[in-house]
């Protein structure tokens, strides 16, 4: 059995969002408010484990690195691709 326009639609919507996950998802898991987020992370980091936390620390100091340099990157393509097309229009 083959798949339907729709569940066709359902498989690629779900794998894009692998291809780029989204943090909403993440803070809703976590509560509705700031306030609320920040006390559920607290706890969790204040009940782990030594090990679980030196590596919850660690895994955000590289994702948090990694997406600065990403970021960086990024907006230096825009402001090139911009300074190009300034120079074309000119």
């Amino acid at each position: 059995m083959g798949f339907s326009s729709f569940d066709k639609q359902l498989l690629e919507e779900g794998l894009a969002y692998f291809e780029q996950p989204r943090l909403a998802c993440l803070l809703e898991l976590l509560g509705t408010s700031r306030f609320e987020r920040g006390e559920v992370l607290a706890t969790m980091l204040r009940n782990a484990s030594p090990e679980e936390y030196e590596e919850a620390l660690a895994l955000l100091d590289r994702a948090v690195s990694r997406a600065e340099r990403e970021r960086s990157h990024r907006e230096r393509q825009e402001r090139d691709r911009l300074r190009r097309r300034r120079r074309r229009s000119a």
